[in-house]
């Protein structure tokens, strides 16, 4: 069986699985904890299958009975996957992801709250559907760069909704995803683009290609959480955040 069917066929399995019992739960945060709770189990199940190899560095700066407002660098339609698979979360993501095919369905069935970035008068609404569920213990995590990138750097942070941490009264912690080789061959310029999904790639082939390999390493590197206060700006809170990750990024 090849990873592309293996993927297509959890997939369905999970709707299967949750659909009908999504629908019986009411509040919307009951309904978000149960579907993150789903997805961290089979996203383990999941990638595990495809050949996936997970090393996480710096567990110890997760700090037990605690959740945060989980920052990362973006690269590729799987880097959710393996995060979650290690930690559950909530993802924040855009209204574009939930109108593209496939991964909108998957977005919506994972319990994603969705950002309109193209209409900035709806950020107050959705910083306070984020600091709702912070505050309800979930752990939500951003990509503050606004979407994927070739993942030859960590590109600049949207602020805006770093202020949820704030307003939460959580921390944040810094996440770096490095993705460390695929089938053996070291992580390059030249192999980026295997997994990075970026620019006007088109899903379908980068997916297929992607799902080809036999083995990918991936390193989830946890940073020292950033101390949130009342006082906390958005500039300061994005500064810290994206220098913590691109140092760790960078560094091969």
């Amino acid at each position: 069986m090849t990873n592309a069917l293996r993927f297509s066929q959890a997939i369905v399995a999970y709707f299967f699985k949750t659909f009908t019992r999504v629908r019986r739960i009411k509040d919307r945060e009951e309904r978000r904890k149960f579907l993150v709770a789903q997805v961290h189990t089979d996203a383990q199940n999941l990638l595990r299958d495809l050949g996936f190899e997970i090393k996480v560095v710096g567990s110890e700066n997760i700090r037990a009975g605690t959740n945060y407002l989980v920052v990362g660098n973006h690269l590729s339609y799987m880097d959710p996957f393996v995060l979650v698979s290690v930690i559950p979360s909530l993802f924040v993501t855009s209204v574009d992801m939930r109108e593209t095919p496939v991964l909108g369905q998957i977005c919506e069935m994972a319990g994603c709250i969705f950002v309109e970035r193209r209409n900035r008068t709806t950020i107050e609404k959705d910083i306070n559907e984020m600091t709702e569920s912070l505050q309800s213990g979930m752990n939500v995590t951003i990509y503050p760069e606004g979407g994927t990138t070739n993942g030859l750097d960590v590109g600049p942070f949207k602020k805006s909704l770093l202020m949820s941490a704030v307003f939460a009264g959580v921390d944040i912690l810094p996440v770096a995803i490095k993705y460390i080789s695929l089938d053996g061959r070291p992580w390059s310029p030249e192999v980026s683009d295997e997994v990075a999904w970026h620019g006007d790639m088109s899903f379908g082939g980068h997916f297929l290609n992607l799902m080809k390999k036999k083995e990918v390493k991936v390193e989830l590197h946890f940073l020292p959480s950033i101390k949130v206060s009342k006082e906390s700006t958005r500039n300061e809170l994005a500064e810290k955040a994206r220098e913590a990750i691109r140092i760790e990024y960078l560094r091969r």
